[in-house]
């Protein structure tokens, strides 16, 4: 699922042991704030929702509850 986080379009998933995160969509996203790298590919970074303040975790999930675009 697509959602929108400060102004960006990331993947929410779940990561390998079942986390949800924040995917990028695109290289230029990974200096965001709270981006890390996860793999051995060029393109495997994401956001951890636990690292996210409340009000970013409750706006990421009135988007997945709602199924943003």
């Amino acid at each position: 699922m697509i959602i929108t986080y400060n102004g960006e379009k990331l993947r929410y998933v779940e990561d390998y042991y079942g986390e949800p995160v924040l995917w990028i969509t695109k290289p230029s996203q990974i200096s965001m704030e709270h981006m890390k790298f996860v793999g051995g590919y060029p393109d495997e970074y994401c956001i951890y929702i636990k690292d996210l303040s409340e009000t970013d975790v409750i706006k990421i999930r009135e988007q997945v509850v709602n199924g943003a675009e």
